[in-house]
């Protein structure tokens, strides 16, 4: 079993229902899943290329492509264009990827700035050379958008968001 998975299991959900008071102990909160997304400005297929290849080598799952439904003319997108990729990870795969991005990633990172809204957590990595597996097939991944980090959780309050993210030690919450 994963680290933090097992930390959630076992000590994390224990002081949850000592700390918050409920009712059900299915409204504990817990990490729904998270979103990986590359928007790309160009979207040719040569552009999109390496995108799909690094979300692959980040996530071990295959990527989806985002396509355009409505021709916009202020973002100068025709309609049916692939305009990204993106993934959901869920199960052990998101326990995995969060426990790489909060131990080791995240600190790394000097100015981290996130957005936290009722449910999620927002925030973009810019340098995706920290990532181990990025970093060794440097020649291929010269020109990366920003990866999009959205971390959804299931709670009742951001309060309970923010508490989740300070006990697993998410870096500038601590």
């Amino acid at each position: 079993m994963y680290t933090l998975k097992y930390y959630y299991e076992y000590i994390l959900k224990q002081d949850f229902l000592t700390i918050f008071t409920y009712q059900n102990s299915l409204k504990i909160p817990l990490l729904n899943k998270i979103v990986l997304n590359f928007g790309a400005s160009q979207s040719t297929f040569k552009n999109l290329l390496p995108s799909l290849a690094a979300i692959l080598l980040l996530s071990s799952q295959n990527p989806c492509i985002v396509i355009s439904k409505k021709t916009t003319l202020t973002l100068k997108v025709k309609g049916g264009v692939a305009i990204g990729c993106k993934i959901d990870l869920r199960g052990a795969n998101k326990f995995l990827f969060f426990e790489k991005l909060v131990f080791s990633i995240l600190p790394r990172i000097k100015n981290f700035r996130y957005i936290v809204t009722e449910n999620n957590v927002f925030f973009k990595l810019d340098n995706l050379f920290l990532f181990k597996e990025i970093e060794k097939k440097y020649d291929y991944f010269q020109d990366l958008p920003q990866l999009n980090v959205n971390v959804n959780f299931k709670a009742q309050n951001p309060q309970e968001v923010l508490a989740f993210l300070s006990a697993c030690k998410f870096p500038s919450l601590s």
